[in-house]
């Protein structure tokens, strides 16, 4: 195509036609020009199809990531609602000034309950890169970065909240218990399967000792406020998930 462009210059300027030599060399540039702008748009293009199919698979690793936020919540949930009724079966026991205990297994193992510290480890690699990046601006979707900014700030707030004041009470009492148990005691109700009975004086140590009545109390309350709060995180996180499923 070279040669041929250039054959064309020679037969030109060795006829002496200069007005049209001049013509046809503007028109080569223009050529050119074009060609290079067209080769410009192409790789624009690409470059944009590249980066849009980048941005889908950081919205579908989201995705991922809510689904496993949505079952570590569901678990913490489960915890909490656990310590919530355990409070209401021991917690007025412990108050009353007879003590009387009408079903033992259930009372050690509520009692128990109290010292399961939730975790909820959230799976926010992905929005971290995304709002560190600057990469949220470039999401057409609103509605979209909406949702994913409520979610997480709301979540993260929320797990700051839980970790620095209801998980330490709930860690003072699990050391407390193994000073208060033997450990033959502690293990005839947990870690086990088949949980029995353990010796009266573990009861006592209980109803004795006035550290653990406040304990209760607190991880009692804890636990019934969190509960609706992670219940909101809940809503907040299936909301996400379903925009994230019927439009991605």
């Amino acid at each position: 195509m070279i040669k041929f462009f250039r054959n064309i210059r020679k037969n030109l300027l060795s006829e002496g036609k200069t007005t049209k030599y001049l013509k046809y060399a503007i028109g080569e540039i223009i050529l050119v020009v074009i060609g290079i702008l067209i080769a410009l748009q192409i790789n624009n293009w690409n470059e944009e199809k590249k980066h849009q199919k980048q941005l889908q698979i950081k919205i579908h690793s989201i995705l991922g990531d809510m689904r496993e936020d949505a079952l570590q919540i569901k678990s913490l949930i489960e915890d909490l609602e656990k310590q919530n009724s355990a409070a209401d079966y021991i917690i007025p026991i412990m108050e009353s000034e007879q003590k009387v205990i009408t079903d033992s297994l259930k009372f050690i193992l509520d009692f128990n309950s109290f010292t399961t510290t939730p975790i909820l480890s959230q799976q926010n690699n992905t929005w971290d890169f995304l709002s560190s990046n600057g990469i949220l601006s470039e999401l057409e979707d609103q509605d979209l970065v909406s949702l994913l900014i409520d979610y997480y700030n709301y979540t993260d707030d929320l797990t700051i909240n839980f970790n620095n004041s209801a998980n330490p009470v709930r860690l003072e009492l699990r050391k407390l218990k193994y000073e208060l148990f033997k450990n033959a005691e502690h293990r005839k109700f947990f870690p086990t399967k088949k949980p029995s009975i353990p010796n009266k004086e573990v009861y006592e140590s209980i109803f004795s000792d006035k550290r653990i009545l406040p304990l209760c109390r607190y991880i009692g309350s804890s636990a019934s406020y969190f509960e609706g709060r992670f219940k909101y995180a809940q809503k907040k996180a299936e909301r996400l998930t379903n925009y994230l499923e019927t439009h991605y």
